[in-house]
């Protein structure tokens, strides 16, 4: 884990902060190794603290090896003062995203005098580029989404509900080793999978009815996100016109990407694609997103964004149709970019599959 802090640091030096408040638990375990539920941290130029409660004593003791660990009892910012290392004047970032309009103005009571500056994303950022142990854990979460697939696969069929199946989703990757889900099981059917993000419902499934699944697993806290499109009996013409246009914009916009090329660019080439195809109000999402401890991290893909694709990214591309009378199409895979570009961690058929 250390050279990550030294890395923080460096970004630290950049931004001109001499220190950094960490309140995000995510980044915390990032940063640290901690999987508890209350931490904060904090990273100077030559040092770091690590604060927690009386529960996790012996956890912090066996996680935590590149932080000093204070413990406190509620106040955790009052045990961090005691440590005297925020004089008057100092200049203390803060995940603006992460820290609470409460626990702000508490900081602002507790250590008077220090200079508070709002930071976003210095943590996410680092954490965006991924070291070959995390890959490999993303790349193992693929796999169960991977093998759990086709047995999902094979339950589904009209008269089951979206509950059920999604119920069977958390039970089977956990079975095949994914520690939680990394949110809810996505299953929409019918006029429901025209909801470009809606959850499982008590609907229950119907003949001729299109079924999105979008579902994860995580595997040493790292995630990996999954979605497929199933029609139950035989498809329409237009729903494989839909699904064909869908899997071929997932093929043209993981060709196009590469080092240094910008989210929102990457976004358009999939965009604009489903616009020549008349699909141009259809597509109604980001195209994308990083993958890590957070399931939706950095880079962000989408039109607004300003992200640049480094080497070392893991990317889900999840390009999507949404037709009310019809239903919806979304294919998602999991990448890794290479300096050559995409390589998908686990590759698997994207067709439309005929169900029930």
């Amino acid at each position: 884990m250390r050279p990550r802090i030294e890395k923080l640091r460096e970004r630290l030096a950049h931004f001109q902060l001499d220190a950094l408040l960490i309140t995000s638990l995510t980044n915390i375990r990032y940063l640290f190794g901690f999987t508890g539920s209350n931490a904060i941290a904090l990273s100077t130029s030559d040092q770091a603290f690590f604060v927690t409660d009386r529960r996790y004593i012996q956890q912090a003791q066996s996680q935590v090896r590149t932080a000093e660990i204070l413990i406190g009892l509620q106040d955790l910012f009052a045990e961090l003062k005691k440590a005297n290392v925020l004089r008057a004047g100092l200049r203390l970032g803060f995940e603006a995203m992460h820290l609470t309009a409460k626990n702000y103005f508490h900081l602002q009571k507790t250590f008077a005098g220090v200079k508070l500056i709002a930071s976003e994303r210095i943590v996410e950022r680092l954490a965006s580029v991924k070291e070959s142990e995390e890959m490999a854990s993303i790349k193992k979460a693929a796999e169960i989404c991977r093998d759990v697939y086709p047995e999902i696969l094979a339950l589904i069929k009209p008269g089951i509900s979206e509950l059920e199946i999604s119920a069977e989703i958390s039970y089977r990757t956990r079975r095949r080793g994914s520690e939680r889900d990394p949110f809810e099981p996505i299953v929409a059917s019918g006029w429901r999978s025209a909801l470009p993000h809606g959850v499982s419902s008590n609907k229950i499934v119907e003949e001729s009815d299109l079924v999105i699944l979008d579902f994860g697993a995580v595997v040493n806290g790292y995630a990996a996100d999954f979605t497929r499109t199933v029609v139950i009996g035989e498809p329409s013409n237009k729903q494989k016109e839909v699904a064909a246009a869908v899997e071929e914009a997932l093929h043209i916009s993981a060709a196009a990407a590469k080092p240094g090329m910008i989210g929102k660019n990457l976004d358009a080439v999939a965009r604009d694609f489903l616009k020549q195809r008349g699909y141009a109000d259809c597509f109604q999402h980001s195209l994308g997103h990083g993958l890590g401890l957070d399931v939706h991290g950095l880079p962000r893909i989408g039109e607004l964004s300003d992200d640049p694709l480094e080497v070392g990214n893991v990317l889900a591309l999840e390009p999507g149709v949404y037709l009310p009378k019809l239903g919806g199409v979304r294919i998602e895979d999991d990448f890794v970019l290479t300096e050559t570009g995409l390589e998908n961690l686990s590759p698997f058929p994207r067709e439309l599959a005929r169900v029930g």
